[in-house]
């Protein structure tokens, strides 16, 4: 599934396999096996794939296109678990292929486990700006030297280009709310 839309949106943007692997970072075979859905490729991996194509990562996970009034069900949330993040992703707002207005904000519910880094990379986002509100736990956001701890109903809020990275100290689950705004997924 992931594989065809990458080779849709690639087609569509008129390039080769090759020259999205040059512009991605990764070889053209890696390209050809993503595709045939022979691999999962990594969260880093889709990301700069999807901004090659123009497009939002998420777009590579939806089933169809959103109209601008949608109702999403707690149960039909689009669900995301990658590789290289241990958290799994739950989308709380439509996403599009296209840039419309689906995709001008992102809501993301995660649930990340007891004494666990949401990823063992910093994370940032390039354009886009992102606010958490903890809704079940306590959450630490560890920005540079500073570590801000996070209790439920408290938020913080992070500019572009501020690279963090989550981690839960206690030994229950943390609950959150993100989004991320414009959509970068």
């Amino acid at each position: 599934m992931i594989g065809e839309k990458i080779k849709a949106a690639r087609i569509e943007k008129g390039l080769t396999a090759k020259e999205l692997a040059i512009k991605s970072e990764v070889t053209p075979g890696y390209i050809s096996q993503i595709e045939r859905e022979l691999i999962s490729p990594s969260l880093s991996v889709l990301m700069r794939i999807a901004k090659v194509l123009e497009i939002p990562i998420v777009s590579l996970f939806s089933q169809e296109e959103q109209e601008q009034v949608t109702v999403i069900k707690k149960d039909n949330r689009t669900k995301i678990r990658f590789a290289d993040i241990n958290m799994e992703y739950q989308f709380v707002t439509p996403f599009s292929r296209t840039k419309n207005t689906c995709t001008q904000m992102e809501i993301i519910y995660f649930c990340l486990g007891p004494k666990s880094w949401g990823s063992s990379k910093v994370q940032f986002h390039e354009e886009a700006a992102e606010c958490v509100l903890v809704t079940k736990g306590t959450l630490e956001y560890h920005i540079n030297d500073t570590v801000h701890v996070l209790h439920e109903g408290d938020s913080i809020y992070l500019p572009p280009k501020t690279y963090h990275q989550l981690y839960n100290p206690t030994d229950d689950d943390t609950e959150a709310i993100g989004v991320i705004s414009p959509a970068e997924y």
